[in-house]
Order: structure tokens, then C-alpha cells, then sequence
């Protein structure tokens, strides 16, 4: 009416994301209710709200992304409505004597929390393309969902973590308002150390809320230790914000508080690499699952190992068949918590490595390295075992199950999760040799008195005796790798052979799909079929074919039904390398002597133990036996699609899967490539390790200045011992005795060895002392080859004369070095 003013009588409210959701052909259109009692019209008209939208996105926005942007608006109002409340008071300093105090008023409490809580998902919504950073937040969201349910049950509210969620929250603001999915590779990393910091600090929050009473925690923990704990994490958080925010590298990564009490620090100076330690069985940073593969197993297994609940599974038995991808789970779930800091203790059984890789030293590795991770740990562990020789060199799982791991956690009180990753049980042994050791983690999921925020993720083939020792059940949750779907599998490998073959696309022609759902078909949904197809097609190895070529063969190879996929591609492998009966020979003569090994060596050193070739003898046709020399690198060197090694000459050569071993030594299924256990190869390399003594060692091999002075009082003899005792001398130390005892002690092999005892047994085990720098199994090494060797040489011929024990009974893990045997007599021999 004119004159008058204009009267409201409806109104519709939506945001943005929902207004875009409800768009068609551009048009948003929504009917009015109106109000009666808002209008003097006597009926009550109907009205249509009609929009038509045009825009020019800056780049096109998911369903996530528009939640995301409502979930901003509900977050800062929370965020005013906080800052309009002191966040937190002054810290308790003269009324410790009334611990039941309420410090924080209900109100800053609810609302700090409350925006925390919407921030972390907000965030989490936020990074979900991310894939460095989203795996992070998710757990922090479900760690700090935990922790607030238990502080809400709380009659007291802790002011100092209140004030920590406030800290957190603030960052996590200043993140959002930089805008992370436009962060270029200079921001990814602080972004990816700040959200590992908030999980960091979720762990911390949680951990101390688990201790119900305030009353309880102030007698556990002092208020200088909370408060500096809590300001060294704020510190840091403002830090990595900072670094975020100005695009700058950090020199150091985040701030970790892993145990809640405080020991006292007294014994830096103890000793306890008398232990058994497995050398070289931790996780590779070289092997895992490729990006953006195995997402939702490896998301799940996150949150079983950090499941915050007191009755929560201890152990993750993960099973699959050979080739399904077990390893690559191993190790980038070690990865992601070694990234994380919460990685304890990685440990990869492998069946070629068993005399380093054994049931009898696994838990004492995982205890050395729960040392390493915390000196609290090694405080408790010391008073256990440190007035006990026997204890710290106990070879038996249980014992050290009990004695190193179970009773020093006691004394712990860990924060966050402790995690530790268990490789290939099934390769530890046969069942026989692994028995006490399947036994012994059966404890873990039943032992009352274990700490409850130590994990195990251990994976292996289903063998009968490993389950059946390791049923499912409350601590213990059994997971199969045939659990994810066939088609989920397959669009996984159809991912890596691509990724895998990238480089050649253009002359492997990439746009054709044909081929490559082909080779996914002939994996059988194996990863290791697709991995060993890859390097194959890639070239690694030489049989004169280009790439299209190999191709071609694989596609026309076999798909087998039953029994074992991978054996198809083996031979088809292995057929193109060795086509002749002589070139099967030369490879059958090399790969028996590497499957022989106690422990794998890198080719430079193979080569150097056999002086660059491998003598092969013959039969010509004449029937008078030569020998014929094989280089052993270019004979390594063809097979790298089959070998770990073959193309990096600083890793140890061995087959690049177990399944090429059982394949090689099962003649059922390898036929003109079988491979069995000849005491011609043991002799092989027995005889190559005399050779290789005699040939390097010398009087004070390392070179050093004085002999009278002990060996943990050189500085730097490590070093020293890693320069002048290459790998190939250490093995042929350690092993020539193992080697030989399964051959015949003939006459003139008796005059070898009495020549090595002649003129270099002194040298011999002033290397064997150098050795137990690091471990005492090179003594009881020592003293177990001068056994076998008594044992087989005796009967055979008495110039060979007992050993002088009495040198190596004696438990000298630091004795001066011995270069003044040659006075005790022993040239005499």
C-alpha cells in the first residue's frame, strides 16, 4: 500500500552448499509457507521462490567439499561464542590442598571442546584428497572423541588440557583459513607434521584422561610435569602453524611425550648389546603399497592398532596366500607409524636370512629397540636383566618374552600407541623350530598384565600350526587378505601396472586397455605376479627382447586354475633366460649356492667371495670333467626380475619372494630349474670362505695403534671394524664351519683347514672378538665351529689338533684385540 511499509510474511533460510545441492538446469526453485498471523490477507496465498544461477567456480566443488564449507560457518560461531570466555585460568599454584576444585567453568569447558571437536572433522573433510595427511586426522578425530567422552563423565575439568584442546583448536583454524587443498609441495610437509602433532596431542589427551580423579592424577604426575609437557606440545604447535603458514621446511619433527611417568635416567652407561639383536630385519622403506592401493585395509588397520580401549585387540593377525600383498601391508603400516613416531620395533622373518632372522632372537630385538625408543624403558628393563648374563642372552621366546618385554612394561605408563610390526611369521622356520615362538605370542593376547597400548601387526601365510596357536578372539583380531573384494584387488593392480609401466607408454602403447586387463586377469588377483610381470616387461634382466615382446609372452602364458598362480610366470621367466641345457646348468650351479647361504650378501661381495667367478664342473663329451668358471654378476644381474639385489648393489641378493623359492626347490613344480639341497654347494661355499680367509686375513686388521687397549676404550673401532672386515670376510668367519660340516672331510680338504689353523687362526678370531662388538653370537660362534670341526675332522685324521678353546670359552665381549696369539704356541700347529 503506498505509504506504508513493506510487510515480511515469509522467509526461507539455507546455505549455500544447500542451495547448490538443490539446483536443476541452474534453477533453484522452493515454495513459501507463509505465516498467517503475519499477514492481514484473509486466505493464505501461495507463493513459489524462483532463482536462476550463474557462476564461475575457481575449481569444481564435491558433495565433501560443499559440507566442508557449511561445517565453516557452524565452527566460527562456536569459535565466537568461545572467545568470549576466558579459555582457561591460571594454573593451580597455592591450592594443591583443594584438588576437588572445579578450575574451569562448565561453560569454557563444553564450548573449547565442542569447537575442537567440529574443527578436527571439519579438517578431516577438508584433507580427504590428501593422501600424506588424511590417514592423521581421521585417527585424531576418533582418538579425541574418545578422550572427551571420558572427560565429560568427569566431575573435574583439568584446566591445562582444556587449555590444550583451546591451542589445537586455534591451529587448526589458522590451517583452514590458509586453505590446505591449495598447499603446493613446500606446505605439504609442515601440514603433514601439523596434523601428525594434533595426533600427537589427542594421544596425550586421551591417555591422561584414561586416570579417573583429578585428585589422581595430581599424586601420579606433578603439575610442573603436566604443565611442561602441555606447553612444550603448544610450543610446538605453534611452530609447525607458523612453518605452514610462511611455507618453510623445519629442520626437526614433532614433539612426542611416550611415557607419562618420568624414571630416573641412571644407566646411559649400561651395556646390553650382549642381547641377541637381529641385524638388517627391520621394515624397508623401499617396499609398501603404492599410493592410493590397499586404502581401506590399511585405514582399518590403523585404527585396530590404535584403538584407544583398555580391552582393545593387542594382536592383528593378518593371513593371506603367497603373492596376495601381506609384506606391502607390513611395510607401509610400519611406515605410516615409524612417520609417526609410535613405530616400536619392525621385524621381517625371510626364509633365506634364518641364520640372522630366527625364533630365537625376535623378542630380544623388539626389547633392544623399545630401548632405543625410550630411556625409561631401558631403566626398567636394566633392573630385570642387567646382573644377568644368562637373562640378556636367553635364546628362548618365552623367557624373553616374559623377563624383556612384559615385566619391564610394568613400571611404564605409555602414551599413545607402541607399535610393533611382525613380518612373514610363517618363514621364521618349519613348524617344528617355530613352535616355542607361536606359543609364546599366543601370550600376548592373554597375558592380563601386558601393557595395554603396546600392538602387534603380524602377518603370514595360514599355515595350520600358526592358527591353531592364534585362534580370534577379545585381545586377538583375525584379518584375511581374501577378505577384500576380487574386483576392489584387481582395480588395485590395474592401478600399479600402469603406474608401473608409465614410463614406457608410448611404446608400449598404454591407450589400449586390452592388454592391461589382461595381465591383471593372468595375476590371479596376486600383487606379486602383477610386480614380477613389471619388472620383467620393464627390462630388468637381459634376454635380447624389447619391451612389447615381453609383453606378448606374458599374455600368451597359461592362466593357472588351482595350486600356485606365480609358477606359470616363473618359468615363463626363466625359459627365456636359460633356453639350453648348459645355460640351465650354469644358472641351477649359482642360484643352489646363493639358496645356500646363511645369510645373503650383496653382489659385490658374492662376487668378491668367489673372486668374480663360480667354478662349475663339467662333463664334455670325452667324459673328463673340467671346470668351468661363471661369472656370477652377469649371471645375477640377468635374473633381477626374480632377485632383490640384482640392480643395487647395496642390498643383499635374495629371490624378490618367497614363493620363488618354494618354487625353486620343489622339482614338482620347477622341473628342469629344481633346485635341491646338494652338499656340493655347501662345500662350494665352505671351500670359497677358506680362500677368502686366508686370502684377506692379517695381523691387526684394523689397523690400530696400540693392542693393549681394550676395545670399548678405541675410539671409533666400529668404523674401523666396518672398513677393514668387508661382509664376504665376516660370512666366511662366521660360517665356513656350517658350510663344510655337511660334506666329507676328504684329505685334502684336512689340509686346508690345517693350513688356515697353522697360519691364521689368531687373525681368525681376533675378527671373531671384532665382531662380537655389536652381538656375543660371534663368540658362541667361535666355540661352536671349533666343535663341529672336532666332531667331523676326528675320525678322519689326526693331524688336525683341537682347538685352544680356553681362547674362546672365556666370555670376552671386550677384550684387548688378540695380536700376540702367535706367542701362545699356535704356530706350532
Amino acid at each position: 500500500m503506498p505509504g506504508q511499509q513493506d510487510e515480511a510474511i515469509a522467509s526461507l533460510t539455507y546455505t549455500i552448499g544447500e542451495i547448490i545441492s538443490k539446483l536443476k538446469n541452474k534453477m533453484f526453485e522452493e515454495p513459501l509457507l507463509v505465516d498467517p498471523s503475519k499477514t492481514a490477507l484473509s486466505s493464505r496465498p501461495n507463493f513459489t521462490l524462483k532463482f536462476t544461477f550463474t557462476s564461475v567456480p575457481c575449481q569444481p566443488l564435491e558433495a565433501d567439499d560443499r559440507q566442508a564449507a557449511d561445517a565453516v560457518d557452524t565452527a566460527k560461531q562456536a569459535v565466537d561464542a568461545m572467545r568470549s570466555t576466558p579459555l582457561v585460568v591460571d594454573h593451580l599454584s597455592s591450592a594443591v590442598d583443594t584438588v576437588t576444585q572445579v578450575v574451569n567453568s562448565a561453560q569454557t569447558f563444553a564450548t573449547t571442546w565442542d569447537v575442537l571437536l567440529k574443527r578436527i572433522k571439519l579438517f578431516d573433510q577438508i584433507v580427504t584428497g590428501i593422501a600424506e595427511i588424511h590417514p592423521y586426522t581421521s585417527l585424531a578425530w576418533s582418538v579425541i572423541s574418545a578422550a572427551h567422552k571420558v572427560l565429560v563423565n568427569q566431575n573435574d575439568r583439568d584446566d591445562q588440557i582444556t587449555r590444550l584442546a583451546g591451542t589445537m583448536s586455534d591451529v587448526l583454524a589458522f590451517v583452514h583459513d590458509a586453505d590446505p587443498l591449495k598447499a603446493d609441495k613446500v606446505h605439504v610437509e609442515p601440514l603433514k607434521l601439523l596434523t601428525q602433532q594434533v595426533m600427537e596431542c589427542a594421544y596425550f589427551i586421551r591417555d591422561y584422561a584414561e586416570h579417573k580423579g583429578f585428585a589422581t592424577r595430581l599424586a601420579k604426575y606433578t603439575l610442573s610435569d603436566i604443565n611442561s609437557k602441555i606447553t612444550d606440545y603448544q610450543r610446538r604447535l605453534q611452530e609447525l602453524r607458523d612453518a605452514f603458514l610462511r611455507g618453510v621446511g623445519l629442520q626437526t619433527g614433532i614433539t612426542v611425550v611416550r611415557m607419562m611417568n618420568a624414571i630416573e635416567h641412571t644407566v646411559e652407561d649400561k651395556d646390553l648389546d650382549d642381547m641377541p639383536y637381529a641385524k638388517g630385519a627391520r621394515h624397508d622403506q623401499d617396499k609398501g603399497c603404492l599410493t592410493g592401493t590397499r586404502d581401506d585395509l590399511l585405514r582399518e588397520l590403523r585404527e585396530i592398532l590404535s584403538n584407544p580401549a583398555e580391552d582393545a585387540p593387542r594382536v592383528c593377525l593378518l593371513t593371506g596366500l603367497a603373492g596376495s600383498g601381506k609384506s606391502a601391508v607390513a611395510h607401509s603400516v610400519a611406515r605410516w607409524f615409524e612417520g609417526q613416531k609410535r613405530l616400536v620395533s619392525s621385524y621381517c622373518f625371510a626364509r633365506t636370512d634364518v641364520a640372522r632372522r630366527n625364533p630365537t632372537n625376535l623378542f630380544s630385538t623388539v626389547a633392544r629397540d623399545l630401548c632405543d625408543h625410550n630411556a625409561e624403558y631401558k631403566s626398567a628393563l636394566w633392573k630385570v636383566v642387567g646382573e644377568s648374563r644368562s637373562l640378556r642372552t636367553s635364546e628362548v621366546p618365552k623367557e624373553q618374552l616374559e623377563r624383556l618385554i612384559i615385566e619391564p612394561s610394568k613400571h611404564i605408563q605409555a602414551i599413545g600407541p607402541l607399535v610393533v610390526v611382525i613380518d612373514a611369521l610363517d618363514e621364521c622356520g618349519d613348524q617344528a623350530s617355530r613352535q616355542q615362538l607361536v606359543l609364546a605370542i599366543s601370550r600376548l593376547a592373554t597375558e592380563t598384565s601386558f601393557p595395554f597400548n603396546l600392538r602387534f601387526l603380524i602377518t603370514t601365510r595360514p599355515e595350520s600350526d600358526i592358527l591353531a596357536k592364534l585362534p580370534p578372539g577379545p585381545r586377538l583380531v583375525h584379518k584375511h587378505m581374501s577378505d577384500i573384494s576380487e574386483q576392489m584387488v584387481d582395480e588395485d593392480i590395474e592401478r600399479f601396472i600402469r603406474h608401473s609401466l608409465d614410463e614406457w607408454s608410448s611404446e608400449l602403447d598404454l591407450s589400449n586397455q586390452d592388454w592391461c586387463r589382461l595381465l591383471v586377469h593372468h595375476s590371479q588377483h596376486l600383487f606379486q605376479w602383477a610386480a614380477t610381470a613389471c619388472k620383467f616387461i620393464q627390462g630388468f634382466g637381459s634376454i635380447g627382447l624389447g619391451r612389447s615382446a615381453r609383453l606378448g609372452l606374458l599374455l600368451k602364458t597359461r592362466r593357472t586354475e588351482a595350486g600356485y598362480p606365480l609358477d606359470e610366470l616363473y618359468k615363463t621367466v626363466l625359459l627365456q633366460l636359460f633356453k639350453s641345457a648348459p645355460e640351465q646348468d650354469r644358472f641351477r650351479e649359482v642360484m643352489g649356492v646363493l639358496l645356500a647361504l646363511k645369510e645373503p650378501l650383496p653382489l659385490p661381495c658374492l662376487s668378491d667371495l668367489f673372486h668374480g667367478h663360480l667354478k662349475m664342473t663339467m662333463d664334455i663329451p670325452e667324459d673328463v670333467p673340467i671346470d668351468v668358471p661363471v661369472d656370477v654378476r652377469a649371471m645375477v644381474s640377468s635374473l633381477a626380475s626374480l632377485l632383490d639385489g640384482a640392480c643395487d648393489d647395496r642390498r643383499p641378493v635374495r629371490p624378490l619372494h618367497a614363493s620363488f623359492y618354494d618354487f625353486l626347490r620343489d622339482g614338482k613344480r620347477s622341473s628342469a630349474f629344481h633346485i635341491p639341497f646338494l652338499p656340493q654347494h655347501s662345500l662350494t661355499l665352505g671351500q670359497a670362505s677358506l680362500v677368502c680367509m686366508c686370502r684377506m686375513l692379517k695381523f691387526n686388521i684394523c689397523g690400530l695403534a696400540d693392542s693393549r687397549i681394550l676395545n670399548n676404550k678405541v675410539s671409533g673401532l666400529s668404523s674401523h671394524v666396518d672398513e677393514a672386515i668387508p661382509p664376504h670376510l665376516s660370512y666366511s668367519c662366521l660360517y665356513w664351519m656350517d658350510h663344510l660340516q655337511h660334506t666329507i672331510c676328504t684329505s685334502d680338504l684336512n689340509s686346508e683347514i690345517t693350513l688356515f689353523f697353522k697360519r691364521f687362526f689368531p687373525y681368525w678370531l681376533e675378527v671373531i672378538g671384532l665382531l662380537s662388538l655389536s652381538s656375543a653370537s660371534p663368540i658362541s660362534s667361535a666355540l661352536q665351529t671349533c666343535i663341529a670341526l672336532q666332531h667331523w675332522a676326528q675320525p678322519k685324521d689326526s693331524e688336525i689338533y683341537n682347538p685352544p678353546l680356553i681362547y674362546i670359552c672365556q666370555p670376552c665381549p671386550r677384550p684387548p684385540l688378540v695380536h700376540h696369539f702367535v706367542s701362545c704356541g699356535l704356530a706350532n700347529f
